[in-house]
């Protein structure tokens, strides 16, 4: 199918290499790594639990339930 022997495919294969590391360089970078941390902290919050926001501290009895061992 593709003869690894073919330096014409070694050469594609190398150009294609260098592009994908040329275009993901910039990924890395430290200020990269800061500028996505800072956007994710300013994303929008999302919270699907359907429930009281606030939980009030009271002390409510329950009874306990006895555990068969």
């Amino acid at each position: 199918m593709l003869d690894a022997g073919n330096p014409v495919v070694w050469l594609i294969g190398i150009i294609a290499v260098a592009i994908v590391v040329f275009l993901m360089r910039g990924h890395f970078t430290a200020e990269a790594r800061e500028r996505r941390r800072r956007a994710k902290s300013h994303r929008r919050v999302v919270s699907r639990k359907q429930g009281p926001t606030v939980r009030l501290a009271v002390d409510v009895d329950k009874p306990k339930r006895d555990r068969k061992r």
